[in-house]
Formats: C-alpha cells, structure tokens, sequence
C-alpha cells in the first residue's frame, strides 16, 4: 500500500520497522534509513532492503512461539468492523412483547409491586436502559463510566470501546518509538553480560511487552473487532500480567537499562528520547485509563459480559519472571552457557595456581606475619662451608660477615656449597642406610641434570676468577640491588662484571629450583594419593624406580625413605627431607640475588586473588550460586624443620623481601 498523507506514511513506516526480523536484516535495515529523514523516502528504503535479503534468504517459519508463554498464531484479518461486540444486536422490543394484556389488566397490591421493582432494578424503564441495579448492563455501564473505556450504545445494548483507548495505543511519537525499541533490542542481545537473570529477565519481558504493545497501534487505527483485538495482543497481555506481578520491576528498569544505553556509542545520544519511552511504557497503570481497563474493556466488549482484571490474570495463567536463570532466546543461553564454562575453565585453573604458589610458600620459605622473608638458615650454610673448606686463619667472625654482607663472596660460597653438599644426590650413586649397613643406590639417572651441574661449575669458576682477580674489591647488598635496578653497573666495568654474573646465578638458582619442585610435588602427590588408599602398581612401583625424566606425573622420590650416609652436613637425614631442603635453599638464593622469575611467584598470588573475586563474583552473577572447585591434588607436606642453632642473624636486611 502507498501512503497518500504524511501521517498515513508515519503509520506505515512504523509497521515496516517493527517486523520481525533477524538480527543481521535489522541492521542493514537501522543503515538504510540513515540515508534519509523523509519517510516517503525511508518507506523505499526499507521495502527495498527487505526484497533484497528475501531473495538472498529463504524465510523461515515463524512458529509463533515466544519463549516461555504460550502463543497463539493470529487469524487472519477479514473484514474489519469498529470495536463492537461481534454478537448482532437485539432486534427493538415492542411494547406488547414486553407487556402482555393479562398482566397489564392483572391487579397488583401497590406495596408488592414497589418491592418487586426494587429487587428487579426500576421496571420498565430501567429494562429498557440497561437493566436493573445488578444486572450485566450496568455493570458494564458502571464500568465503562469510571474508567472512560467503553461507550454506552442506545439503551446500553452496543458497548463499544472508547476513544480514550485508542489515545493509549497511539500515545508515542516515531522519534521517541525506535530508539526505544532499538535500546530494548540492544538490552536483550547484550544485558546478559553484565545483569543478574533476574535484572535481565524483567527488562527482556519488557522488551517483548513493549514491541507488542507498539505493533498494536496498527489495529486501533483499522478498527478491527474487540475479538480480533485480543487474539492479537495474547502476547501484549501475557507480558503485561508477568510485568505487574512485580513491584520492583518499575525500578530495576530505570536503574539498569540506561547502563546498556551508554555502553552504545549510537544510543547514548539518544537517552533522552529512550527514557522518555520507556516512561511511558512503564506508566501505563497510572494513565486515565488504565492499560489493564482497556484491556478489560474488550474482553467485556467482545464477549458482551462482565469482566475483572482479576479473572483476566487468572484466565492467562502466565508464569512468573524466573529469578535465578535467564529466560532468553536459544542462542543467547547458548553464549551463556559458553561464558559460564570458560569462567569454571579460568576460576579452576586460577585456583590450582594459587594453591602452588601457597604451597611454594609455605613449603620453601620462612615468612613472618608483615610479610618479611627470613634467611636466617645462611648462618648454617655459611658456618659448614667455613668449617670444612676454608683455612683456620680464615675461620674469624669478621671473615664470616664479610662472606655474609658482600653478595659476590656470598654467592661463591653458596655455589660450593651445593657442588659439595647437594649435586651427588643427582649426579650419581649416593650412599644410603646408616654406617653400619649401607648399600650404594642411584635416584637419578646420570645426566638427567648435566645442563645444570655444567653451569653450577661454569659459574663457580666466573666467581671464583673474579674474586681472584679483585681480592679488595667491596661491594653490598643495597649496591647491588640499586645496580641491578637501574642499570648503572654497566658504567663500571669491574661491577658491570660481577653484577651480570650474580644476574646469571639468580636465574640459574630460579630455574634449578623449578625443576626439583616437580620432583617434590610428584612426590608428595603420590603420597597423598598412598593416604587415601587410591594408590596403583605404577605408583607403587616408583618407590625404588630412578628418576628418568622430570615431568608432572605421580610419583615417589626413589628410596625417599632411607636416610643419607655423607661425611656432609646431610648425614642422617631422609633422602625425601634433602631434596626438599636442596629446593628450599635454590629458591631462597634465587629470591637473596633477585630472580625476576622466583620473585614474583613470591607476590603474584595478590594479583590471581584479585582475578578469583572478579571471576567468582562474575560466576554468581551468571549462575545465580556459588562455584565449587574441582577436586585438585592436595599436596600437603611434611617437611622437616631445621633446628640447628645460629651463630648470629644474618647480615641480608638489605635483600629481605615483602611478599
């Protein structure tokens, strides 16, 4: 049909937006009429772009469902007549039929005959206008008179609905309809995002009632039937009755749409006029009349009865707004579905992270309640080495501090230390038992480890040298940190030296210790799996196997249980406690000469336990309910505690660290 006036044209247009379509034909549709403001114009535009992707796409079925309420396929329109009831009106009564001869000659006692027409509703004339006092026709009247939607016909016989309705239909302009509708559109695709369900599941009811109760305007002005009216609004009621059944649905609207409005570049513009649509909409049980009157007045209308707002609702049946799971389209719970299980996928993974890195903690350093590393174990490993390997004359107080508070002494003898006291536990066959019956026994296989023994010898030399070379060379902690820092060793060709060979042994000590805290955690796994008696022949068989290979995977620590035979401060101890303790002492000089790598699995659990409150609040808001790990291995130790005594706390206040 072509428009012949410019409001006939408004009327068109309007229809033509509002079909529905998909979301990829809407928006070739919403491009189209940005070309032009005329709406001769943008009719054109838009029949055009329809034809255009009609022949590119088949169409689909429609099959007239709304998820979650119940619909009707409308009939179709033949026909149309004003909005009177479809039932042919009573042909005029004559007098005689209303009176008979007998009756009018019949004598009545006066007093009878007054009450009579009391109960009766006034008698004749009251018969003839609409009935008495209880009878349907006043009710109706009644109706019609207090709310202003419905018009008495002659004798109150021909209700028809009033114009004050279809003032309520056709109450908002086209500038103020489709932004609306399109921030609704935008609400139902995207609130899901950053909604609750229940948020999201009001304001898409709202969609829906809203695009329905638009689409509506095109009857009013047809004047087609109350009957055909209100099989084509079904859907405009059902979603009208489920938004009044909650009181607060006003306010969540109000509060939360206009945060998916701004999150649209092309929208946020356009606020004012969406507000003022949706106001609208949201005032249609404060207008003169009410939507539910109208609504009633056309069910009374159509089926020439009385009828309340009341049995309405109860007739629909409609279900309530869920609360905990959104109701919205297949391929929007899809997306959900799919967000929801990468947040598990991210929120797991996070969590076994945090859990390495407490156990790493806990396990392999000393931390006190402010955060402050303690290495105060330096003063056994510094007092052994002196004992064993350096001369008489060397063994003074002042010689051991100075060892203790210069980090390129210090990393030399610490570098020593482990060539003679740790690297035979991987190296070779070590000597296990006690000093009476003790049997030679291989726990790693030769060269598993050379990349590291040929770079722990590697940096023993380079220290070594330099420190030959440079005997009077001074040089701290708090020097080192700031050089390390900024970069300014590079100046200093002697410090440039050293520092790069600290950095070297650093990440050397990082790296080493990363690779036996899989061999402690392997270990430690398949005990805690041995506890709860779940434990396999494969596992099992471990316990006296050689370490081949170093990998994530369930396994004991061979002959973890044995103790050491060693002239080494290590005698005596169970081969599980030194490799932990071998571990603890890489990470904690990885942590004394700052190893970027060590340093911040120290700190990174603030970061991760940040990400687990977004995540786990993210969850909750989804799935309405708390997220339940997976069961992960809990790798609780039982590490042995050093007690040895120290001869003085250690000179390392510089280098101690906040974690």
């Amino acid at each position: 049909m072509t428009p012949v006036s410019r409001t006939e044209a408004h009327r068109v247009f309007a229809d033509l937006y509002r079909k529905t379509r998909t979301p990829e034909h809407q928006q070739l549709i919403d491009e189209a009429i940005l070309k032009s403001n005329d709406v001769f114009i943008r009719i054109d535009l838009i029949r055009k772009v329809d034809e255009d992707y009609e022949a590119k796409n088949k169409p689909k079925k429609d099959d007239g469902r709304d998820r979650g309420l119940p619909e009707r396929e409308p009939p179709r329109r033949e026909n149309p007549k004003p909005y009177a009831s479809t039932t042919p009106d009573p042909k005029p009564k004559r007098s005689s039929d209303l009176v008979t001869i007998d009756s009018a000659k019949q004598k009545q006692n006066p007093a009878k005959k007054r009450a009579i027409e009391q109960r009766q509703g006034g008698g004749l004339l009251a018969g003839l206008f609409g009935g008495g006092a209880g009878s349907v026709n006043n009710s109706i009247s009644k109706f019609g008179r207090d709310t202003g939607t419905i018009d008495i016909g002659l004798f109150g016989r021909n209700p028809t609905i009033s114009n004050n309705v279809e003032k309520l239909f056709r109450g908002m302009k086209e500038d103020v309809l489709i932004p609306t509708i399109q921030a609704l559109r935008v609400s139902e695709q995207q609130g899901w995002r950053i909604w609750t369900p229940l948020v999201y599941n009001i304001i898409n009811n709202f969609n829906k009632f809203y695009n329905a109760f638009a689409s509506l305007d095109a009857l009013i002005l047809d004047k087609i039937s109350a009957d055909i009216f209100l099989e084509r609004s079904l859907k405009m009621q059902m979603f009208y009755v489920r938004f009044l059944q909650r009181n607060d649905a006003n306010d969540i609207i109000l509060s939360n749409l206009p945060d998916i409005v701004k999150m649209d570049d092309k929208l946020t513009p356009k606020l004012g006029k969406i507000m003022e649509g949706v106001g609208y909409a949201l005032n249609l049980e404060n207008t003169k009349p009410k939507l539910s009157e109208a609504i009633t007045a056309f069910y009374i209308v159509a089926k020439k009865k009385m009828f309340t707002w009341p049995e309405i609702v109860a007739d629909l049946r409609v279900p309530i707004i869920q609360e905990h799971k959104f109701q919205a389209a297949r391929e929007i719970q899809k997306e959900v579905e799919i967000t929801v299980a990468k947040l598990s996928d991210d929120i797991n993974s996070r969590s076994f992270k945090m859990e390495e890195l407490q156990n790493l903690r806990s396990r392999y350093f000393s931390i006190d309640n402010k955060g402050k590393i303690s290495f105060d174990f330096l003063n056994v490993v510094v007092d052994d080495f002196m004992a064993h390997h350096m001369p008489e004359s060397a063994k003074s107080q002042t010689v051991k501090n100075s060892y203790k508070s210069q980090p390129h002494r210090l990393v030399y003898l610490l570098l020593r230390d482990l060539q003679t006291v740790y690297i035979n536990l991987i190296e070779g066959y070590i000597r296990l038992g006690d000093k009476n019956q003790n049997q030679e026994l291989l726990l790693v296989q030769p060269g598993l480890f050379r990349n590291e023994i040929d770079q722990l010898n590697s940096l023993v030399r380079t220290i070594d040298n330099f420190n030959k070379k440079f005997p009077s060379f001074q040089y701290s902690f708090q020097q080192y940190g700031m050089d390390y820092s900024t970069g300014n060793a590079a100046n200093d060709q002697i410090a440039g030296t050293i520092v790069q060979a600290l950095q070297e042994s650093s990440e050397f000590f990082g790296s080493f210790a990363g690779k036996l805290n899989i061999i402690v955690e392997n270990h430690l796994m398949a005990k805690a799996t041995e506890s709860k008696g779940k434990t396999n022949d494969k596992i099992t068989s471990t316990k006296e196997k050689v370490i081949e290979e170093v990998k994530i995977a369930q396994r004991f620590i061979p002959h973890f249980d044995k103790y050491v035979v060693a002239k080494e401060r290590i005698n005596g101890m169970k081969v599980e406690d030194v490799f932990i303790q071998f571990t603890k002492y890489l990470y904690n000089y990885a942590v004394i000469f700052k190893d970027p790598t060590t340093t911040s699995k120290l700190t990174a659990h603030r970061k991760i336990e940040q990400e687990l409150i977004k995540l786990n609040k993210e969850y909750e808001r989804l799935t309405y309910s708390s997220f339940h790990k997976e069961a992960g291995s809990n790798t609780g130790s039982s590490e042995s505690s050093e007690n040895q005594e120290t001869s003085e706390p250690i000179d390392l206040s510089e280098t101690e660290e906040e974690t």
